[in-house]
This record gives structure tokens, C-alpha cells and sequence, in this order.
């Protein structure tokens, strides 16, 4: 018989990341959520908020659906689009 493989970390036994890191880091930066030509659209507490496929939660309006695209943590920046042509 073949497992399913586990994707949640044991330490973290509800998968609230979030609260975990924040529980466990001394300082979390703030950061920014941008379209995918750079244009900053909201500043936001911190990227650890988001993973790379989300689209509920963002807190942003919009004509088309966003998606987050891509997360650049050296510059606590969450960069989002239109699903097209940028998720599997």
C-alpha cells in the first residue's frame, strides 16, 4: 500500500505557519504586494502571509482574478497576476 506523502511540518500541528513564524521570529518586515510590472498595490504586514497560487485573502480589487505569482523575499514583495500564462 502506497502513503500519501505529508506536506504539514509536525511542529506546526494546526498549519498556521503564519502564527508560528510570528510566535518565533524576533522582527517581521513589512512588506508590499505588486502587479506583475511592478506597480505597488497594497503594503502589507508581512509576506508570510502568502504563498505562490493564492487568490483569496489578497485584499486587493480587481477587474480579473489575481494570483500570486511569485514571492521575492529579499525585498518582502509579493508579486501578483492573471492566472494565465503564469500557474500551472
Amino acid at each position: 500500500m502506497k502513503r500519501k506523502e505529508s506536506r504539514e511540518i509536525c511542529f506546526v500541528p494546526d498549519n498556521d505557519y503564519p502564527r508560528f513564524l510570528r510566535e518565533h521570529l524576533s522582527t517581521i518586515p513589512t512588506g508590499q504586494i505588486v502587479d506583475i510590472k511592478g506597480q505597488v498595490l497594497v503594503i502589507i504586514t508581512a509576506i508570510i502571509n502568502y504563498t505562490v497560487g493564492q487568490r483569496k485573502g489578497l485584499g486587493i480589487s480587481s477587474k480579473e482574478p489575481l494570483y500570486v505569482v511569485g514571492i521575492d523575499a529579499q525585498n518582502n514583495t509579493v508579486i501578483v497576476g492573471e492566472k494565465t500564462g503564469y500557474l500551472c
